[in-house]
């Protein structure tokens, strides 16, 4: 028999060529690597190891960097619709028509018939797609390109009724999305880091009543970054908010840090302060709905913030589960400065 040549490895990237993806298998590869090689690259930083740093940045650029990653989480996400998950949770609960402005208090003097016509009328759901790689979400706001570029204030994009304006495929919708990414692929997302926003004054009406992250904090690189990222979708929401969050499922039942019982916990009460209103899994991906909870009033009217504790389990990385099964690394760990808003 004649000998078969082995051929040269194909690269995962071609230079210049921005194909879409359509391996599943080529995806987790691509996502694999990518995780593996900005985790030795951010430690050779942080050790000052400059020829290894440079060693996995070749390397990234080799595999076709942050864009073929981008491609391969596209890939990943096109099978969990996450707009579709967000935007019927949101029809079910009726924000996705805009959210029912409370009613006047009884103590100023207005009328019965005032009350219920201020009742009826609804403003804008304010929306915020942290690590956005497709429109959809963008799509179903009818937010044009130019709109999104702008990026006006919902106060300023209103019209007389609350409303913001949108397109005729939308007329019946009642919201306003900002996209954000670190590194954004597509004009209408708004090319942020979610680390880096400011966070509002409380008493401003600037914060969001949704959040959508998806599969993002996987892409943190460390520990702390990660409990800091948790702590800021907290903070970036109003009181009764909702945060719709995934992460990969063998996050939480391979790693040897983290169980799905703990993560649970640590977005709770004691830890980041979240209420978990449901979750759910598929075989890949594990769907938390967050609800910062509504803040109570006092007999006076003030806002009621009832001191909570942070446990001190949360603050440390600590080896759980260990052995052959449990190869992922993933960690996160809570600061008290970042938990609270001091920081």
């Amino acid at each position: 028999m004649p000998n078969k040549k082995r051929g040269r490895p194909i690269p995962l990237a071609a230079p210049g060529l921005l194909r879409p993806m359509t391996s599943r298998k080529r995806a987790r590869r691509v996502t694999t690597m990518f995780h593996k090689l900005t985790k030795e690259r951010d430690q050779a930083l942080k050790e000052g190891d400059a020829d290894k740093a440079r060693s996995c940045e070749r390397s990234l650029e080799e595999m076709g960097g942050r864009p073929e990653y981008q491609r391969a989480s596209q890939l990943s996400t096109s099978f969990h619709s996450t707009s579709r998950w967000v935007l019927g949770h949101l029809a079910n609960n009726g924000w996705l028509y805009g959210i029912k402005k409370q009613a006047l208090d009884e103590s100023g003097g207005s009328t019965r018939r005032e009350r219920r016509k201020q009742s009826a009328r609804r403003r804008t759901t304010r929306i915020l797609e942290v690590g956005a790689i497709n429109t959809e979400l963008l799509d179903a706001a009818g937010i044009p390109a130019a709109a999104a570029t702008a990026r006006p204030s919902p106060r300023k994009a209103a019209d007389a009724s609350g409303a913001t304006p949108r397109s005729t495929g939308a007329a019946a919708k009642n919201i306003h999305v900002r996209a954000i990414d670190i590194h954004s692929m597509e004009e209408r997302i708004e090319e942020a880091d979610f680390l880096e926003l400011p966070l509002v004054h409380p008493d401003r009406e600037e914060r969001y009543d949704v959040i959508v992250c998806s599969m993002v904090l996987n892409c943190v690189t460390t520990a702390v970054d990660r409990g800091k990222m948790l702590a800021l979708l907290y903070h970036q929401l109003r009181p009764g908010g909702l945060c719709f969050f995934t992460v990969p499922k063998f996050c939480l039942t391979k790693s040897a840090f983290l169980t799905h019982g703990l993560f649970k916990k640590m977005l709770g009460e004691k830890g980041v302060g979240f209420r978990v209103v449901s979750t759910r899994e598929s075989p890949r991906v594990a769907f938390f709905v967050l609800e910062r909870p509504p803040e109570e009033k006092d007999g006076g009217g003030e806002e009621s913030r009832p001191a909570r504790q942070l446990d001190p389990v949360f603050t440390r990385e600590i080896i759980r589960n260990k052995g052959k099964k449990f190869p992922n690394q993933f960690s996160v760990v809570l600061r008290s400065e970042h938990v609270f808003g001091t920081d």
